[in-house]
């Protein structure tokens, strides 16, 4: 059978090509927000004795609009089943958009990092030094944790006596060196003793690399980066941080000969979304990255079927002081951390261009009404006081690898009213994490939580208006963004404050999903539809939370 609306679905594999709408006996189209193209469904009536040449793993499946030849679903086909039975011999073909393609790779993956306990010693020349991470000594009211190298009181040392200590990650993650900090302070001034910062490759010390060294001083000292191209060639790939004497040697007479190293930084270099790895110092003049800034490297770096050259990146502003995962990680669960710190903000991966790329976006989440819609063809709400939340605990990890939480509570008047404290734990993601990017991602997960949600599914079987584009659109047709429905009692929300209440209510498309059959879309608002698939994936979650 024909499809019975303007819809056409295309095969194609490096074998050959094929359009299929004549044999397709039903067709189902999912989207999401974030995320863009999800799943197609397509159902094929066709004999199971021949493998045809357009139909293969990994083969590309596009779906038009017949009326303008517009792409509507576009992705690669994961799961080409065959079936027989009383309704005939049917291929069952499941496709995946490109948002697969954020799950394809998983790799150690560092941006920035304070590293304490992931260093390693690496000198012997003063098999007696001590290093170790406590309290700074120097300023023991802060309770700061610092990188302490000692000489102890009694020994006896040479000219170039040292402690060393090296950080590696970069070097195991395949990643090159950016920039380098730390600030510091001793227990005595004295200019034969140094602190040292310096940039190596594999280890090795190269020709021509600067140093960053400051003489003892119980004054101590602030920030002084060192920057690729600057004070090294691009290359460099692991840190030595050391404490060194420069005199002609001597006994240690008391316990003060320590340097207290704290607040240390190691930045990776980064790529252009373009896919051009940035060589030179002046992307690294921050001691934090952005957002905007790890999406654009993630495109140019782990994303290549995407279109990065063409991609939309909205820059963002929150100052990201620590982001590594050296266990490894999927550019879609980075994706889903910096969400939890840029709330407002989403992505979606499309169709892909002549070149085969997936057209790309990291935006803001829509402000503004884009489509105006009733109930008439069916709407249903699972939205309820058990999505209210006042407090979260943020689990995170320090630079000591030291499990560590934050509690953030904030105002819920129907909770406040009720005279109840609704908590969950969450966890902040990275790696190692740091106090800041805990409260951040706590306000912003109790920001979405402190309104009941007009949650629901609504059904869309005819033409909507599209304030956007100013014309009436096809059920398929519908995209995300801001939709008001009108038929339903809103309740006081995040979108539709108690001011509004008017009688029309507005809510976040998060999830289409069209089928030829029921000649429908049936659209998430506000939040995804209950499932099994969903339900069972939550407590795996929080059974991961649990073990940790």
């Amino acid at each position: 059978m024909s499809l019975p609306i303007p819809l056409t679905v295309r095969l194609r594999t490096s074998r050959g090509a094929r359009d299929i709408t004549r044999e397709v006996r039903d067709l189902a189209l999912r989207w999401t927000d974030p995320g863009g193209y999800a799943t197609c469904q397509v159902s094929l009536d066709r004999p199971l004795t021949v493998q045809p040449a357009e139909i293969a793993y990994y083969g590309d499946l596009t779906v038009h609009d017949g009326r303008h030849g517009g792409v509507v679903w576009d992705g690669r086909l994961e799961d080409p089943g065959r079936s027989a039975g009383t309704q005939g011999q049917v291929w069952d073909l499941a496709a995946v958009g490109g948002q697969a393609h954020t799950r394809d790779r998983t790799v150690p993956y560092i941006l920035i990092d304070n590293p304490l306990t992931s260093l390693d010693r690496v000198d012997n020349a003063t098999p007696k030094g001590d290093d170790s991470v406590a309290t700074d000594p120097g300023n023991n009211a802060s309770q700061q944790q610092a990188l302490i190298l000692q000489f102890p009181q009694g020994i006896t040392i040479g000219s170039n006596a040292r402690i060393v200590m090296r950080y590696v990650g970069l070097q195991r993650s395949g990643q090159k060196l950016a920039r380098i900090d730390h600030t510091w302070d001793a227990g005595r001034t004295d200019s034969a003793f140094q602190i040292e910062s310096i940039a190596r490759t594999d280890g090795s010390l190269s020709s021509g690399d600067v140093a960053r060294s400051d003489n003892w001083s119980t004054a101590g000292g602030g920030s002084s980066a060192r920057r690729i191209a600057t004070h090294w060639t691009a290359g460099r790939n692991t840190v030595e941080w050391r404490t060194i004497y420069t005199g002609v040697g001597g006994a240690i007479n008391n316990d003060l000969h320590w340097a207290s190293i704290s607040n240390l930084l190691v930045m990776s270099t980064r790529y252009t979304a373009s896919g051009t790895e940035q060589l030179t110092g002046t992307p690294y003049g921050n001691s934090y990255v952005l957002a905007s800034e790890v999406v654009a490297d993630l495109l140019g770096r782990l994303l290549p079927k995407f279109d990065g050259a063409g991609a939309t990146i909205a820059a963002t502003s929150y100052q990201i002081d620590q982001m590594a995962y050296p266990d490894g990680v999927q550019p879609a669960k980075v994706l889903e951390d910096l969400m939890s710190m840029e709330a407002g903000y989403t992505w979606r991966a499309w169709e892909r261009n002549a070149a085969g790329l997936h057209r790309f976006e990291w935006v803001q989440q829509p402000s503004t009404v884009r489509y105006e819609a009733d109930v008439v063809d069916g709407y249903d709400s699972q939205g309820s006081a058990d999505g209210l939340y006042n407090q979260v605990t943020v689990r995170w990890k320090d630079s000591k690898g030291r499990p560590q939480t934050t509690i953030r509570t904030t105002s819920v008047p129907e909770l406040s009213t009720a005279g109840l404290i609704r908590q969950e734990i969450i966890d902040l993601g990275a790696d190692v994490g740091s106090a800041s990017a805990a409260a951040r991602a706590g306000d912003q997960w109790l920001a979405d939580r402190r309104y009941a949600p007009n949650a629901g599914r609504l059904r869309v079987a005819r033409p909507i208006l599209d304030l956007l584009t100013g014309r009436m659109v096809q059920p398929w047709e519908i995209g995300p963004g801001l939709i008001r429905v009108r038929g339903i009692l809103p309740r006081p929300d995040a979108l539709n404050p108690a001011a509004s209440r008017d009688g029309v209510t507005i809510m976040r498309i998060v999830g289409s999903e069209y089928r030829v059959s029921d000649g429908a879309t049936t659209l998430d608002l506000d939040s995804y539809a209950p499932s099994t698939v969903r339900l069972l994936a939550g407590a795996r979650a929080k059974i991961r939370l649990i073990r940790r």
